[in-house]
């Protein structure tokens, strides 16, 4: 009987152990946390990531260290006793950033057999104008025929006026047609030769509903056949 028993007590702690070993000692309210901003509205997007030390002894974070140099994590003090809550507080610098940024902390302990924890900052900036697509090209030798991007703009602020030109002037002709006025419109355009190559740009300028005026551009491609469209 005690032969039998002793394997099965045996396993029995080793489950323990590792239970022990895939709990983690900081509990996180979140590990994710995502938000959206508009292009040029802030200068500093935050974040806080709580978190409770559930064990029974105190813990040390010896570590947030954020993946890019446009976000820090900041933290009120490093060591927490059990029981004891914290966060950790995270700002993202925006600059001249669009789209969706995703922004990880790697949190590390004191705690030998916990692994890191990553936290995601998920940034999605809008942007008051967007473009699809922002490249177009034409072969050397083909027919100068028109192509098209959509021009479409932010919910809530609408387009009040929008300018486009080839720069430099005269390398391409250029046409819009409203889609849908203040909201949404083509973009038509076609270089003036493509008897050689070219690139060249459409300068788009938009002045909005609330006064503000947006500068883009699509970038204009001739190239000879066999050749990439960014080929130099």
């Amino acid at each position: 009987m005690y032969l039998k028993a002793r394997p099965i007590a045996l396993f029995a702690l080793s489950l323990f152990f590792l239970a022990r070993l895939d709990a983690s000692t900081l509990a996180w309210g979140k590990e994710k946390i995502s938000t959206e901003v508009i292009e040029g509205e802030q200068t500093e997007v935050k974040a806080s990531f709580p978190f409770k030390n559930t064990g029974d002894h105190p813990v040390t974070i010896t570590g947030a260290q954020p993946s890019c140099g446009c976000t820090t994590a900041a933290l009120d003090k490093k060591t927490y006793a059990p029981g004891e809550s914290g966060e950790i507080a995270v700002v993202f610098h925006p600059a001249d950033r669009t789209g969706l940024q995703e922004k990880y902390i790697t949190v590390t302990t004191n705690e030998p057999n916990e692994p890191p924890v990553k936290l995601l900052f998920e940034i999605n900036i809008r942007q008051y104008l967007t473009i699809e697509p922002r490249l177009v090209a034409w072969k050397v030798g083909d027919k100068p025929s028109e192509q098209m991007v959509v021009l479409t703009g932010l919910p809530g602020c609408p387009i009040a006026e929008v300018i486009a030109q080839g720069e430099p002037a005269g390398s391409c002709d250029t046409r819009i047609e409203v889609v849908e006025k203040g909201q949404k419109y083509n973009l038509y355009m076609k270089p003036a030769s493509t008897a050689g190559r070219q690139n060249s740009t459409v300068k788009i300028k938009a002045r909005l509903a609330n006064n503000k005026e947006k500068e883009t551009e699509v970038y204009i491609f001739v190239n000879p056949p066999g050749m990439s469209q960014t080929d130099d």
